[in-house]
């Protein structure tokens, strides 16, 4: 019994002494936090015109659907939507890289 505590002992330390330098290897997180806050702020403003356009993008959406007009009329202010969509993605996508 004591010779298989021993056992797990030994792959215990020999385990800690493999994962010690992985952990000194690691970046500490810096302390000075007015560099995090300022990219916070940006972020939350691209977060908030992001969240503004696809609201603008849901109420053109419903505008659409129930609009009068000519089939073409229709067909234009739907093109003119996709746009407006892909340029949504675009900063979605810009905003993750």
């Amino acid at each position: 019994m004591s010779e298989s505590r021993n056992r797990r002992a030994s792959w215990l330390v020999l385990l800690c002494l493999l994962l010690l330098p992985t952990l000194w290897a690691c970046e500490m997180p810096s302390t000075s936090t007015p560099s995090t806050t300022t990219a916070s702020s940006g972020e939350a403003e691209k977060t908030r015109k992001m969240e503004e356009k696809a609201a603008e993008i849901r109420r053109k959406e419903e505008e659409i659907r129930n609009m009068q007009g000519t089939e073409q009329e229709k067909i234009d202010a739907y093109n003119q939507l996709e746009k407006e969509r892909q340029e949504l993605i675009e900063m979605q996508n810009s905003g993750s890289n």
